[in-house]
């Protein structure tokens, strides 16, 4: 046990909590602690906390003597004078802590801000200074790994400062970070672990590097850039930049939680290690008071059980969990603390500190716990949340709720049932209808999948749904027939029919997951041929609602998806191209392969490429080379794959462009997972014969660059690039075959 603590030589290394109060835990374990400790901080108990514990073989009771806090008032963290004790508590262990420039520096100096206390100004003014380097210049042409994320709570901390105290000292600093993060943005709107224009060796607003967009991280940097305007830098690089970020992050408004990158809306579950409540707060920044209501919903019902993962850990998750929430006003926040008391009661410590207590099961960084990662100014920051001092914490922001105490339960409720199997087997039907039509996407998806998981053919109920003025009833009634339609032909053509003429793009998106869904039993896919042709068309469509045309994608995937990682199947695989219109081919094939998202690009050409017939591929080959020449600008995860296939397409048809093409690739592809690419592209090369030996000069070069860049300290693999690349020089040298070019236009366009 820690020094200093009431557990100091009670509680021994290897004792086992069975329970308090000489009772054995009958639930929850960590709630029902939590809920003693909160009991016996209670003046009237003085302190006092008894414990049942197993020791060496046999059942005692240990008694502690805690501080005493007193009681959490009704409406905690407000009016609150015990929430005001553990506030006075964290802010003094923060104060003994070194500041350090990372981002848990900038974020303990923010919930010292936060505080309203005079007293920590001194020691905040002191580490802001200590972030300002005259005559600096900094520089985006340098790789540094993780920039994006120190660079976006430092220029959030200096905003945050400058706003509150007005110190010129900081503002050139804030200015260039501010600015150069914009800069750095990639074309998509996003932000990676670095900027876009390192990736792009200095152009800016291109793709970014690695496996792409990091929303966790973005957000973050696009809270930066509001806060930046309130400081008066006026800049066309921050102007567009909250433009693009804008268009990207607000299409998930009423779609679902955030995702990791560049993927879809997530429609099953309610946050995603706190980007809901980050965006709560980005939206409200920018004045968009729906997408604010919209997460802070989304905060709340996941407060019941969804917020104790997230990549990496939760602290990102607690960090922005209850400053979104509080964009709900105050009821939002209070309902929130209520919820997750028993988490944050059993953070605290005698000293003022919270521990970060990490996943459950999960170890952290090599196997031990992140005890690094103090969270007490995170918890500052939303214990501090009623005295409204920084923007993040909600200056400015009205006080009252658009929540109603219904309303507030109803959210509860959902969120209570999303993590309870048992309470949701016993909902009646007409219970299942009325979370079909919730606002919030994963209450609607929770009551579909219930259907399905119950056998519940009610489709002549859904049907007459689908005809509502409410737009969330027509959303949950598609989704419903998606999972539990049980191949009624009446509900696929209900659908063909309303996804074309329907001009509500979100229910398009709906109307077309409902018809690809892989079970084949209690879906729909084995009555939604008809929507081929109806989905040629719609490709070509376009609306000003969708400027990235995400609808397209996902028209793309309905079409063409062969692979077995998500539940649908594109009905293309699924019946074949006999009867398709291939008039309509060529046109939708090349909107796809220029579609912003990698994805839709891969998809297309992993299954229709081998399909394409000559005609076919002559009318394309422009735009097959462009697609494998260059990277889609965001879902770059998945990006590679139509590169890959581009080249295979190329060198199977002795293209003449595509040896070089094959042989640039081999080295300028996008660096995360390159190890299993290069193979591809010699493959590609070899096709060639004695054609390859032009290229040879050039692999040489390569095979050199990659062995400079060989780990030293491992052993070198058979899957090292530069030993693989000068075997197959060694294949070219001895090629024997000569097979006949054919030489294709090349767009003029650039990446």
């Amino acid at each position: 046990m820690e020094t200093g603590t009431p557990a100091e030589g009670t509680l021994l290394v290897g004792d086992v909590i069975l329970g308090v109060g000489g009772t054995p835990f009958d639930r929850d374990a960590r709630r029902v602690l939590a809920a003693a400790i909160n009991e016996a901080e209670k003046e009237a108990n003085k302190g006092e906390l008894s414990l049942l514990v197993w020791r060496e073989g046999a059942e005692q009771e240990i008694e502690l003597t805690l501080p005493v806090l007193g009681s959490y008032s009704e409406t905690a963290p407000f009016n609150c004078s015990k929430t005001d004790r553990i506030i006075d508590q964290a802010v003094d262990h923060v104060m003994m802590l070194e500041l350090k420039d990372d981002w848990l520096g900038h974020i303990n100096a923010l919930g010292l801000m936060a505080s309203g206390r005079e007293d920590v100004m001194s020691k905040v003014r002191e580490f802001a200074h200590s972030l300002v380097k005259p005559g600096e210049v900094l520089s985006i042409e340098k790789h540094v790994s993780m920039m994006c994320w120190r660079w976006s709570y430092k220029t959030l901390f200096l905003c945050e400062y400058y706003l509150l105290t007005g110190d010129e000292t900081v503002l050139p600093t804030l200015t260039e970070y501010a600015t150069k993060s914009a800069m750095g943005q990639s074309g998509a709107g996003t932000w990676g672990h670095t900027y876009a224009a390192i990736e792009n060796t200095g152009k800016m607003h291109g793709h970014l590097g690695g496996y792409g967009a990091i929303n966790q991280m973005g957000l973050t940097m696009m809270l930066v850039l509001p806060l930046a305007e309130k400081c008066g830098v006026d800049h066309p690089e921050i102007r567009d930049a909250i433009v693009r970020g804008n268009d990207f992050f607000s299409f998930f408004v009423g779609k679902g939680a955030i995702p990791y990158g560049d993927h879809g809306a997530a429609n099953e579950w309610y946050d995603d290690n706190g980007k809901s409540g980050s965006a709560a707060i980005l939206f409200d920044l920018l004045g968009n008071q729906e997408g604010a209501r919209f997460f802070s919903e989304m905060v709340l019902a996941s407060a019941p059980g969804g917020r104790e993962a997230g990549h990496t850990g939760h602290f990102w998750s607690h960090l922005w969990g209850g400053m979104g929430a509080a964009r709900g006003g105050e009821r939002g926040l209070s309902t929130f603390m209520r919820e997750m008391d028993f988490i944050f009661t059993l953070e605290r410590q005698p000293d003022g500190r919270m521990v970060f207590q990490g996943n459950v099961g999960e170890a952290g960084d090599k196997g031990k716990p992140k005890r690094q990662w103090d969270s007490t100014g995170s918890r500052l920051l939303q214990l501090c949340v009623p005295r409204r001092v920084l923007y993040i914490t909600g200056k400015d922001t009205p006080r009252e709720t658009h929540l109603s105490p219904e309303r507030t339960e109803q959210i509860l409720g959902a969120g209570h049932l999303l993590i309870d199997k048992d309470a949701r087997s016993e909902l009646s039907v007409s219970e299942i209808l009325h979370y079909l039509a919730d606002p919030l996407p994963p209450t609607r998806a929770m009551a579909a999948s219930l259907l399905a998981e119950r056998n519940l053919n009610i489709v002549d109920q859904l049907l007459p749904l689908l005809e509502s003025d409410d737009p969330y009833t027509r959303y949950g009634a598609a989704e419903a027939l998606g999972k539990a339609g049980f191949a009624s032909q009446e509900a696929a053509d209900a659908l063909i029919r309303m996804m074309e003429e329907d001009d509500d793009i979100q229910f398009k998106v709906y109307a077309i997951n409902a018809l690809i869904r892989r079970d084949k039993q209690k879906g729909l896919l084995t009555v939604a041929k008809p929507a081929i042709p109806v989905l040629m068309r719609m490709a070509l469509e376009f609306s000003p609602e969708d400027p990235r045309k995400v609808l397209q994608h996902d028209i793309g995937r309905a079409l063409f998806y062969s692979g077995r990682a998500q539940p649908v199947r594109g009905l293309l695989p699924e019946y074949g191209l006999e009867g398709v219109d291939r008039t309509l081919m060529v046109p939708v094939v090349r909107e796809l392969l220029t579609n912003q998202n990698g994805w839709a690009r891969s998809v297309v050409a992993s299954w229709m490429y081998p399909r394409l017939t000559g005609e076919e591929r002559d009318a394309l080959w422009g735009d097959i080379y462009q697609a494998t020449r260059f990277i889609a600008p965001s879902g770059i995860m998945f990006a590679s794959e139509a590169r890959t296939h581009g080249l295979d397409l190329l060198s199977t048809h002795h293209v003449e462009e595509g040896l070089e093409l094959a042989a640039w690739y081999v080295r300028y592809q996008k660096g995360h997972g390159n190890k299993a690419r290069v193979p591809k592209a010699l493959e590609a090369i070899l096709r060639y014969g004695t054609h390859a030996t032009r290229v040879i000069p050039e692999l040489e070069a390569h095979a050199d660059w990659y062995e400079s860049k060989r780990n030293r300290r491992k052993p070198i693999g058979e899957d090292d690039p530069a030993n693989r690349i000068r075997d197959t020089i060694r294949k070219i040298e001895a090629a024997t075959e000569t097979p006949k070019l054919v030489s294709i236009d090349i767009p003029d366009v650039e990446d």
